[in-house]
């Protein structure tokens, strides 16, 4: 069932191990450039007890550009009608992705355990406050418990610190720190 809703050269491979658990809803694609490849629970990273889950909601969209790994305990939401693209060697370790509107992350990114990244809050007050495009450069290492919330842009190069929580625009080859946080390399 999941294979009816993949697009994917002959080059790709997805890999699901460990009992993972994986939710494709009505409409929901996975688009995967040449030669990429879904990994999910890679098997020397994770005990026997962690599950890794992904879930597409309807008219879902995960777009992948290379290879990408689950590993441990990571969880990717992408609700009904967003998209999420990853770019190559990229990992999660992990931490969780919510998705409800649009989230890139780019090549070569590291993200830690209990990093969460979040394009809404969920708990808007009214209608114009809640949720925004989220967009992570290349070679960005976000640290362990670090939180990424809506309309934000980490550049290139970018070190986001243990703990920090991300609610402005992050400069290209810069380390922020702190809640909220602020550049302090």
């Amino acid at each position: 069932m999941l294979y009816r809703r993949v697009t994917k050269p002959r080059s790709s491979s997805i890999r699901v191990l460990n009992q993972s658990n994986i939710k494709l809803a009505s409409c929901a694609t996975i688009e995967m450039s040449e030669h990429a490849a879904l990994e999910i629970n890679r098997q020397d990273y994770i005990k026997t007890h962690e599950r890794s889950t992904l879930y597409l909601g309807e008219n879902a969209h995960l777009k992948l550009n290379g290879r990408f790994t689950m590993h441990g305990h990571s969880t990717i939401m992408v609700h009904k009608g967003a998209t999420l693209k990853i770019g190559d060697n990229t990992y999660l370790n992990g931490g969780s992705i919510d998705c409800s509107h649009h989230i890139s992350i780019g090549d070569d990114c590291a993200i830690a355990d209990g990093v969460q990244i979040m394009d809404n809050s969920w708990h808007a007050v009214n209608s114009q406050i809640g949720g925004g495009e989220i967009e992570i450069g290349n070679n960005v290492w976000i640290a362990t418990g670090a939180m990424i919330l809506p309309e934000v842009k980490i550049g290139d190069g970018a070190i986001v610190a243990a703990g920090a929580v991300v609610t402005k625009d992050v400069p290209p080859r810069c380390m922020v720190a702190g809640v909220p946080a602020k550049v302090i390399k």
